[in-house]
């Protein structure tokens, strides 16, 4: 779950969409623009997201190996 969870962040990464942006046809200068509000508006929740969701699964993970190793 984790790699899949940092694939994800990969793919929205800022500057992962102003690479396909401007491979679609899209003018670098409104492409940077895009991202520049993309990264300020809604990147940084993904980050957040994504890191806490890549923690719980750590912890998931953590307890559930500590349980094996009690019983």
């Amino acid at each position: 779950m984790a790699n899949i969870t940092l694939d994800i962040q990969h793919h929205l990464n800022p500057l992962h969409v102003y690479c396909r942006l401007v491979e679609r046809g899209v003018s670098k200068r409104l492409s940077m623009s895009i991202c520049k509000y993309y990264e300020l508006m809604i990147y940084g929740w993904i980050v957040w997201l994504s890191i806490t969701g890549v923690e719980i699964c750590r912890i998931a993970r953590h307890k559930k190996g500590n349980r094996h190793r009690i019983s």
